[in-house]
């Protein structure tokens, strides 16, 4: 690698900075959690949030949009695998990357 260049990402989609606000719906609870999506991808995203996951636990994600008046843009759902789980601040917030498995919505 040269030097000043940035190291390239592996994973191979480009991530585009987001602010959406997120719904967290886990299959083995069905309790919804809540958090903030920070990047978005084809292949995945990050989210902030409380919810600390199981390694490799799938549940479904809601991208709620923001409410812009006269604006019909219904939310992005998917189901997801947790990718990684990082604590960002101590026993409050958590950065999960997920991996986009199949689009609902």
């Amino acid at each position: 690698m040269q030097a000043g260049r940035p190291k390239p990402d592996p994973r191979g989609a480009r991530r585009v900075p987001v602010k959406f606000q997120v719904k967290i719906r886990t299959w083995d609870l069905g309790v919804s959690h809540y958090g903030e999506c920070t990047d978005l991808s084809v292949g995945g995203m990050t989210l902030r949030t409380s919810y600390v996951p199981r390694p490799q636990e799938e549940f479904e994600v809601c991208l709620l949009p923001p409410r812009i008046e006269g604006s019909q843009v219904k939310p992005f759902s998917a189901r997801v695998r947790v990718m990684r789980c990082h604590e960002i601040e101590r026993g409050q917030l958590y950065e999960l990357g997920l991996s986009i498995i199949e689009v609902i919505q």
